[in-house]
């Protein structure tokens, strides 16, 4: 059974997931417009535990909708699955490109990208490592391996600490503020597709395994891609650690929950229309068409 089956239509795929991309970056760049302001929260140790391990249980469900295909594979290919889905949904290369872009910073930018790098790589292998005991219940899971997760982060921390403190130096401040100009705004539509990417591979893992009727899959497409993104916990726990109101808050982080809530769905669309299943629609319309074998005389 492959894992990632050939989409009927690859070209229209292709162009529908680019517009889905540009569509969603609209969405973010709309409310910033509208003067809802970029969120900045101090939340406590147990608040991030918490998020970490919503999104930990998202990845736990995807291994387990994607086991048929996964099973026969090992335990290496499968964490590099989840690592590769994660550091795209995540916008991992995208953050170091627009802070380069913005700071002008980019040694800085790069070097900083060891330790996104290597956390996702950690909550990889555990994720793929827990998956097996879901039985005892996703929450129960979920939580204990975000509490891992957090505990090996801190370690991450500590020991990049010297790094990150010898290259402090190379850090710039921003030289643009929103409204970017052109080409800043440019290079955001250009690195949005390092997420629409994550969120196809999400799909040619769960698509076909997705329970109940299309318009439930593809509201379960698009909580998925939320979810693996970390948004959701963030809009609903980081919120009530801000100088703002809660509700404010959380309107500061509905722009990238309603972003990748957008993402998902109309990557999932695509992915209905023009994905794996389009080439078997289409056989069939012909086979219908075409006029029964006459009988031999």
């Amino acid at each position: 059974m492959p894992v990632f089956p050939a989409p009927g239509r690859p070209l229209l795929l292709a162009a529908s997931l680019v517009a889905a991309s540009a569509i969603a970056l609209t969405v973010h760049v709309a409310m910033l417009a509208a003067g809802i302001p970029f969120p900045m929260s101090q939340p406590p140790d147990w608040a991030r535990w918490l998020n970490l391990s919503i999104a930990i249980g998202a990845v736990l469900v995807v291994l387990r909708l994607a086991e048929p295909p996964l099973k026969a594979r090992g335990f290496m290919t499968r964490t590099l699955i989840v690592f590769v889905l994660l550091l795209t949904i995540r916008e991992t290369a995208r953050g170091g490109i627009m802070s380069g872009i913005v700071t002008g910073g980019w040694a800085y930018s790069a070097i900083s990208l060891a330790e996104p790098l290597l956390r996702l790589l950690i909550q990889a292998v555990l994720c793929v490592a827990a998956v097996r005991w879901m039985r005892g219940g996703l929450i129960i899971v979920a939580m204990a391996t975000g509490a891992v997760g957090m505990g090996a982060q801190a370690l991450l921390g500590m020991a990049l600490a010297p790094l990150m403190e010898h290259v402090v130096a190379l850090a710039l401040p921003p030289q643009y503020v929103f409204p970017y100009p052109f080409h800043v705004t440019l290079a955001a539509y250009v690195t949005m597709l390092e997420p629409t990417a994550g969120a196809t591979l999400l799909l040619a893992l769960v698509w076909d395994r997705l329970p109940g009727s299309k318009a439930v899959r593809l509201l379960a497409a698009a909580l998925l891609v939320a979810l693996l993104k970390g948004i959701l916990g963030m809009t609903l726990l980081f919120s009530f650690f801000m100088a703002q109101a809660p509700l404010a808050g959380m309107l500061g982080y509905s722009q990238f929950l309603f972003e990748f809530l957008v993402l998902g769905l109309l990557a999932a669309l695509a992915w209905d229309v023009f994905g794996p299943r389009a080439g078997d629609a289409a056989a069939s319309r012909i086979t219908a068409r075409s006029p029964a074998p006459s009988s031999p005389s």
